[in-house]
């Protein structure tokens, strides 16, 4: 039998960690798309998405349309596994269509951005150079990135992570080789620190304090150290920050993994 969606919903609601506007505004965005989609909630196709959380709609309200509806299927899967999630990431704007403005790089600044990570020499060099390759050669919000811990980074016959997603769930991707070898030479530098971490547990990038890492303010002071410190992209330090970085098109973007 399906799963009633106004359970799965109160249910996704009460368990994700969101502050309770976004709460409220996820249940609002849900139960719309609820009503809009009626008896085949279960069998909907992306091209229903689309077109519903597109319609008449700014990129930032069908970016939230999108993560809500995404959300919300994540967890119905928890319910029963063979519910197709229709609300494809594909769907959701990339961060830089979206309103304030977090400016991304250009293609040649981005690779740029990937020889100044490479040739940085601050605090802890290493470690900010894993989490560089993490936000931009991945694309993942500074957030996803401080999220990961050691057991979200999966060794099997290629390396991928378990990745936390906006309004609940996880999704597991494929990591390309470059950003695998700078986590990779960062990990035997990692700081360690009872009880928040250790050699086998805790947060995978830590702070000097073998601590996670604030997402508020870390990643993008550090990215904005990065580019300080490349007399080509020193011009544009002040205005990096690592959400526009994530929403940079990857130079690693296609790698075989």
């Amino acid at each position: 039998m399906d799963p009633d969606p106004h359970e799965v919903l109160d249910d996704w609601l009460k368990r994700a960690l969101l502050q309770q506007c976004s709460r409220e505004a996820y249940r609002a965005e849900v139960n719309a798309w609820l009503v809009h989609i009626g008896a085949r909630v279960w069998s909907a196709a992306p091209e229903d998405v689309d077109a519903w959380s597109g319609a008449g709609a700014k990129p930032r309200t069908k970016a939230r349309r999108v993560s809500s509806i995404r959300g919300f299927y994540n967890h119905a899967q928890t319910y029963d596994a063979f519910i197709d999630n229709p609300a494809e990431r594909d769907l959701r704007p990339y961060v830089s269509h979206l309103p304030p403005g977090r400016p991304a790089l250009d293609d040649a600044q981005a690779v740029l951005f990937l020889s100044a990570l490479d040739q940085y020499r601050g605090p802890l060099p290493l470690r900010t150079r894993a989490l560089g390759y993490l936000i931009l050669g991945m694309n993942l919000r500074a957030h996803q990135a401080v999220a990961i811990d050691l057991g979200d980074w999966i060794r099997d016959e290629r390396i991928s992570a378990r990745i936390r997603l906006k309004g609940g769930g996880i999704e597991t991707r494929p990591v390309p080789p470059r950003v695998a070898a700078a986590v990779d030479d960062y990990l035997p530098h990692r700081r360690t620190a009872a009880p928040h971490s250790s050699p086998a547990t805790g947060p995978l990038i830590t702070s000097s304090r073998g601590r996670r890492l604030d997402s508020r303010t870390s990643p993008t002071s550090l990215m904005r150290a990065v580019a300080a410190g490349h007399p080509l992209l020193v011009g544009i330090a002040a205005t990096v920050t690592s959400d526009g970085l994530a929403a940079t098109h990857s130079p690693l973007a296609g790698a075989q993994v």
